[in-house]
């Protein structure tokens, strides 16, 4: 920090121990407008660097230079005090600080394999008017670690903002599942890691010590919602996509990518998931009937839709009668437009018409029998360009709750002889189905309107 002979001595007086408090405050009041360093109440504070041309001066002026003492008061409450590391926004203490908290602190655990954050400078604004001493020293920060067995080691890099980070050497390990969801692999042990953290104020020096105990880490693939389908069945992987709809009993969800879904199986644990947000979620890929899914979730976080532009919001697929009827009778590797479309939501602008109800074991029951609670189907019937009739069925899931099976039987019966239109998530159960949620904004008796 570089200022007038004028304004050093006023600084250098405030610095001093034992001056009288209101020429103190005086000293402090015109070197602070002559730094343009705002001031408060609180006992310290850190300010970034001024960059106003008017305090560029020449090298022909004064340094000030703190005394020994007061780099020590400086330096010191830095390290104890400043937040220089941070994961996920929370500060990482050094050693000194864990040691001289009123309840010592426990040596910090990354859980979440996340890089830190570097401060790598700043200006410290630290006023003791008790004992009328005020410093405002531009300190830098660097870092290196400790290279030694059984510590783990960081490498450092920028991201394309600018931002410093130190990326610790966490375990990792390959997650395998068994078909139960039954972790078979074996975890790592934890390894302790040190950052050595120096801060320099002005030729001077210090280093301190930061410990921290790296938590073993799966290491888990990305995959889009299309090319997740083609990886090994049982396979952990993470997935990004907006959260498209759910049973009331949250036993099934869907993520979509644009035009592109995937099933989730088993969202008790993630009730708090929000229709319309997107989110990173880690399951064990699978294929239950022809159902693309992830079960056995293992993590669901809310992300931010900027960080991940590819991801598109969802879009529900106009399918024609020539089109689904073409997909009936291949099975479940659905190609042309209902590649990947399972779980999509989809709108059939063609008509259906009801032809029967089935109980849970494939027998035709009359609607007034169907016992809610139980899966059951609808047997509804199309036509194509060439006149020809298909079959599909509608799935009353029992995972959608009785009120809503109750919803779709006396709209069949009302309409037992009227053409039908639906808009919901296309499923699979062997072949295509029509799978939806709820009862809401499923069935029409008018045709959709598209473009």
């Amino acid at each position: 920090m570089y200022i007038s002979i004028e304004k050093s001595k006023r600084i250098r007086t405030a610095c001093y121990l034992h001056m009288k408090k209101s020429f103190v405050k005086i000293g402090l009041l015109l070197a602070v407008f002559g730094l343009l360093v705002g001031c408060d109440n609180s006992s310290s504070e850190v300010v970034p660097p001024s960059s106003a041309s008017e305090e560029v001066v020449s090298s022909s002026e004064e340094e000030v230079k703190l005394t020994e003492q007061e780099y020590q008061i400086a330096v010191n409450y830095i390290a104890r005090s400043v937040p220089l590391v941070l994961e996920r926004g929370v500060k990482v203490p050094t050693n000194v600080e864990r040691a001289e908290a009123e309840n010592p602190l426990p040596t910090p655990e990354l859980k979440y394999g996340d890089n830190l954050l570097l401060i790598t400078a700043g200006e410290l604004k630290y006023e003791d008017e008790i004992n009328g001493v005020y410093l405002y020293p531009e300190y830098t920060v660097t870092y290196s670690f400790l290279e030694q067995e059984p510590y783990a080691g960081f490498t450092f890099e920028y991201d394309d903002i600018g931002r410093y980070f130190a990326v610790p050497e966490y375990p990792r390990y390959e997650a395998e599942y068994d078909n139960g969801g039954n972790p078979i692999h074996t975890v790592p042990p934890a390894k302790a890691a040190r950052l050595y953290v120096t801060i320099h104020i002005e030729e001077r020096f210090t280093t301190f010590n930061m410990d921290m105990i790296l938590e073993p880490q799966a290491i888990i693939h990305d995959y889009n919602l299309a090319d997740v389908r083609s990886v090994p069945t049982g396979s952990v992987v993470r997935v990004y996509g907006y959260f498209n709809g759910y049973f009331s009993d949250w036993n099934n969800g869907v993520l979509c990518d644009g035009d592109v879904a995937l099933g989730l199986f088993k969202l008790q644990e993630f009730n708090h998931m929000e229709l319309g947000k997107m989110y990173a979620v880690v399951g064990q890929f699978t294929v239950y009937n022809g159902l693309p899914q992830l079960q056995w979730i293992k993590t669901v976080s809310e992300v931010e839709p900027a960080d991940h532009p590819t991801v598109k919001e969802p879009k529900a697929v106009v399918v024609s009668a020539d089109d689904f009827a073409d997909q009936l009778d291949i099975g479940n590797e659905l190609s042309g437009p209902l590649m990947h479309k399972v779980g999509t939501t989809v709108v059939l602008n063609f008509p259906l018409r009801y032809k029967a109800m089935l109980d849970r074991d494939g027998n035709a029951v009359e609607p007034g029998a169907l016992e809610l609670g139980k899966h059951a189907d609808v047997v509804l019937t199309g036509k194509d360009s060439d006149n020809f009739e298909f079959e599909v069925k509608l799935s009353l899931n029992y995972h959608m709750g009785t009120d809503n099976q109750a919803a779709f039987r006396d709209f069949f019966v009302t309409n037992a002889d009227a053409d039908i239109y639906f808009t919901g998530p296309l499923g699979a159960y062997n072949a295509i189905n029509l799978a939806p949620f709820a009862f809401e904004g499923t069935l029409s008796l008018t045709p959709p309107v598209v473009s």
